[in-house]
């Protein structure tokens, strides 16, 4: 039973879909200027996990061969745990209960921005990738699109949430294109034309580097906004500072190399620098 919730979790990432749901939650937080309505909060922050949830067990369903080349052992489906037709029925389920669960935050724009969501999930899983850095900046524009919603949807914050927007779109495609250092031999299958199959890995992670310092320049910029709960917050400064070192740490140990383990090893510490900084956000937010 164990193995299976293992298998489940690495089959849909939902380190990724906590992320997401916390990025809905900061949204509703900011919108609200402290704590959001608890029914609107559950309900966004379980349909965007939940759609994300679908979006990674598609991803693998399609990506078998290649993740079988590139020796991806941790991949379920490639291990055995999972097999493909229960991937398939865990993205169908998964994506259709966010959609739902988005119906109750009572937000016409949230349902439909979902729906169109998990649609291009589906086009990129199954043909978009393909296209690298086209795939990449559709991945990273879910990582942007809660704080993007919530800044369209509300008037209050809607200066932060576009910076930390664009802060996430930043350090996503970076991490997208870091994905296609680490795949390169896998992706010749499938013909995936990634920024590191096409112009090489060195020039892949000069562009990651420059996308993670862009992130960095302007992870400050929230402080110097007029905003009553960001300007001069010594919260968000704190969770900022440690977000940014470990995205200084990361470029410097990319500096020195680039081979899979160690582009593995940078691509889950910025993920760690996102969790920090969103939390530090959160917090800012609430109180």
């Amino acid at each position: 039973m164990t193995n299976k919730i293992k298998a489940l979790w690495e089959l849909t990432r939902l380190e990724h879909g906590l992320i997401y749901g916390l990025g809905v939650l900061i949204a509703l937080a900011i919108a609200r200027q402290g704590v959001p309505d608890l029914k609107i909060a559950l309900a966004g922050v379980l349909g965007a996990t939940l759609a994300e949830m679908g979006a990674f067990a598609l991803n693998d369903y399609f990506d078998v061969e290649v993740d079988t080349k590139n020796n991806r052992t941790d991949r379920p489906i490639v291990r055995g745990d999972i097999s493909k037709n229960e991937a398939l029925w865990l993205a169908i389920a998964t994506s259709l209960f966010g959609i739902l669960a988005m119906y109750f935050t009572g937000s016409a724009g949230a349902v439909i921005v979902t729906i169109i969501l998990v649609l291009f999930g589906v086009l990129y899983n199954a043909k978009l990738k393909e296209y690298g850095i086209w795939g990449n900046l559709y991945i990273s524009f879910t990582m942007a699109a809660p704080f993007l919603f919530g800044s369209l949807l509300f008037a209050r914050g809607a200066i932060v949430l576009l910076i930390i927007a664009a802060i996430a779109f930043l350090v996503g495609l970076g991490r997208e294109i870091m994905k296609g250092i680490m795949d390169m031999e896998g992706d010749a299958l499938r013909n995936v034309r990634t920024v590191a199959r096409t112009w090489g890995p060195d020039r892949a992670k000069c562009l990651a580097l420059a996308l993670y310092g862009a992130g960095v320049l302007l992870s400050p910029a929230p402080l110097f906004v007029n905003d009553q709960k960001f300007h001069m917050s010594p919260v968000y400064g704190v969770s900022a500072f440690i977000s940014v070192a470990i995205l200084l740490y990361v470029c410097y140990t990319l500096l020195k190399s680039h081979d899979v383990r160690t582009v593995g090893r940078a691509r889950k510490a910025t993920l760690v620098s996102m969790a920090v900084a969103l939390l530090g956000v959160l917090l800012t937010a609430l109180l």
